[in-house]
């Protein structure tokens, strides 16, 4: 072929069809023909059209992979963790704690406790099964029992109430649960589990439940006393010789049923007998209760003419059981033995009512 076919121009010259002023623009063939057209190139407004027109469709596949890419992370994990934030966040506060039909493997338990938030969201959480245990066994928690804690909706203070059969799963934890309840001026208590948190227009988040709750114990006792007491020279049907009140302070916010409750009692390690404490009920501030009591009189007038001449005896006071429904309560029993206490009674002026002047004047 010719020189002149192989470098034909792809283009050439449109002759005018009117004015010689007109302008002339190059005729473009193939490919770039059809992308480009030949004229003056449009606006941006008429591009942008032309471009929607023909890739609506590419554009919404770019938007919708950016919102992804947005809000993906947003729901599954900014969210999750600000909800398990404000849960953690929260207090819990036992207002009320009542233990009662105490058996060697349950009691019933009534819970009124109160729990805190200042966050902006009130989800409501689903019912769920809370550990109780003691913050010694973490991390591997060892529960003494479970509470079922009900469907709640979260404020800044709402109540939860929890009202039913405590069984205990472990019963030397539940012992060493009591020892702390009796023996100590504070104590803290945990609780865990895990439910399913709703707000409005998010679908379920799980959330772990994990709290520490301090409350006052019953201080070992302090303030024990008996108030009065009489000798009875001619004992009731139950054996019972010296009949009294017992003083017992309560600091908590804790109601116990302990049963009836059996006591030894000894004057500087010799056994004088024992007192009982029937259906012993402990209850929030002072409780007064009766006891009856079995004791050697004669050893009593001993030590009272030959060694505390004053009248005066000091009596060690000693947790030896309690019992519900002919029943050992072993965990009450066990907290009990480790709580002595101890008391002074004036027992020369009980045994001068009876016309029995004994003491050195």
């Amino acid at each position: 072929m010719e020189d002149d076919d192989i470098k034909r121009e792809t283009t050439e010259r449109v002759a005018p069809t009117g004015s010689l002023d007109q302008e002339e623009f190059p005729r473009k063939r193939g490919v770039g023909a059809a992308l480009f057209p030949p004229g003056k190139r449009p606006g941006a407004v008429p591009r942008a059209r032309s471009h929607c027109r023909k890739w609506w469709w590419c554009d919404c596949l770019v938007l919708v992979v950016v919102v992804l890419i947005i809000v993906l992370p947003v729901v599954y994990v900014a969210i999750p963790k600000t909800a398990q934030h404000d849960v953690n966040a929260s207090t819990l506060e036992i207002q009320q704690q009542i233990v009662t039909d105490p058996t060697p493997s349950s009691v019933h338990l009534k819970l009124v406790t109160v729990a805190r938030s200042d966050s902006s969201f009130h989800p409501t959480l689903d019912a769920f099964d809370a550990a109780l245990f003691l913050e010694s066994t973490e991390p591997s928690i060892t529960p003494f029992g479970y509470v079922t804690i009900p469907k709640t909706k979260v404020g800044h203070a709402t109540t939860i109430v929890v009202d039913q059969t405590l069984n205990v799963t472990n019963k030397d934890q539940f012992m060493a649960y009591t020892a702390l309840v009796i023996g100590s001026d504070e104590f803290r208590i945990a609780v865990r589990g895990r439910t399913g948190l709703h707000q409005k227009g998010l679908s379920k988040i799980d959330v772990d439940y994990n709290k520490v709750a301090t409350m006052k114990g019953l201080n070992r006792l302090a303030g024990f006393n008996i108030t009065e007491f009489q000798i009875l020279l001619t004992p009731e049907a139950d054996g019972s010789n010296m009949n009294g009140t017992v003083s017992i302070p309560n600091q908590s916010v804790l109601t116990l049923d302990l049963g009836n409750v059996t006591m030894d009692l000894s004057v500087q390690g010799t056994p004088i007998g024992q007192a009982v404490i029937p259906d012993l009920v402990l209850k929030p501030g002072s409780n007064i209760v009766p006891m009856r009591s079995t004791v050697n009189q004669s050893l009593v007038i001993g030590l009272v003419t030959k060694k505390f001449t004053d009248g005066l005896l000091p009596i060690d006071v000693l947790g030896n059981s309690s019992v519900s429904n002919g029943q050992h309560l072993e965990y009450y029993e066990a907290a009990i033995k480790s709580n002595p206490l101890h008391v002074t009674l004036d027992v020369g002026s009980a045994l001068a009512a009876l016309g029995l002047n004994i003491t050195q004047s």
